[in-house]
């Protein structure tokens, strides 16, 4: 009761007061008033901010990579595949007064498992891990067979193998991202290389191979690799000829 007295009073008082002291009362409420809502407005954004803030370094945080021990270590495995181009030479000679030989130029696609069979071994420049490593894919000519200049057979012919038999040593160092790697196997092939050349004489071909490259780890568990290998294709003198293929093969492979 008294709270309306003391309200209807103060009206009364503001209505009998001049127009210009009503005009610089309200005036003066209103400005309080504005700068009152501003003061609640900013501290309601500094407290977000400040919310945003404690909240931003946990969102950013992400689940690490494996460690180098981790990565190395005995029993891991990975998948991969390499794709190259190769050609043959001439390594031995042939028992010919021609000495013609069949020029091969092939795509070589080949994906690859390994298993680390030691984990990291060795220390100072040579520490590293041993792998055994199987590759099994197809060479196919991309160009037609030729001797002597000459084509000899319709592109492409093909060569399915297998190398089940391969060994591999990376060079491995925590403070670096990279690894050179040498490798060593032997395998099988079929395929119809045989009806189109002087140096091979059956279907099925032994395979035995070696080579060397560098392989880059990426942060994500994933590597690329540059390698070159020595490739060679004979019968083991199960049937005459057997002078035998020798090509260069340069890949690039991916493993994850």
């Amino acid at each position: 009761m008294v709270k309306s007295f003391l309200a209807a009073g103060l009206v009364g008082v503001l209505i009998l007061l001049p127009s210009q002291v009503q005009a610089q009362f309200f005036s003066s409420f209103l400005q309080q008033d504005a700068e009152a809502w501003a003061g609640s407005r900013t501290s309601a954004l500094q407290v977000a901010g400040a919310v945003r803030e404690t909240e931003e370094p946990a969102a950013a945080e992400s689940t690490p990579g494996p460690g180098f021990e981790d990565r190395f270590a005995k029993g891991q495995y990975e998948f991969g595949i390499t794709l190259g181009y190769g050609e043959n030479f001439n390594l031995a000679p042939i028992d010919s007064p021609s000495d013609i030989r069949t020029q091969i130029r092939f795509a070589y696609v080949f994906p690859n498992f390994k298993y680390n069979l030691t984990g990291l071994v060795g220390k100072s420049f040579y520490r590293g891990a041993w792998y055994w490593m199987i590759e099994a894919g197809v060479a196919f000519t991309v160009v037609d067979p030729e001797q002597a200049g000459q084509p000899v057979d319709q592109a492409p012919t093909y060569l399915i193998g297998l190398v089940p038999l391969q060994l591999e040593y990376k060079f491995l160092n925590p403070e670096r991202d990279w690894a050179p790697f040498f490798f060593l196997g032997a395998g099988v092939s079929w395929g119809d290389w045989s009806e189109s050349t002087r140096e091979l004489a059956t279907v099925f071909e032994f395979i035995l191979q070696f080579g060397a490259g560098l392989e880059y780890f990426l942060d994500n568990g994933t590597a690329l690799n540059f390698n070159y290998r020595f490739w060679h294709l004979s019968n083991s003198n199960i049937k005459n000829p057997n002078i035998g293929i020798n090509a260069h093969v340069f890949s690039l492979g991916y493993s994850f």
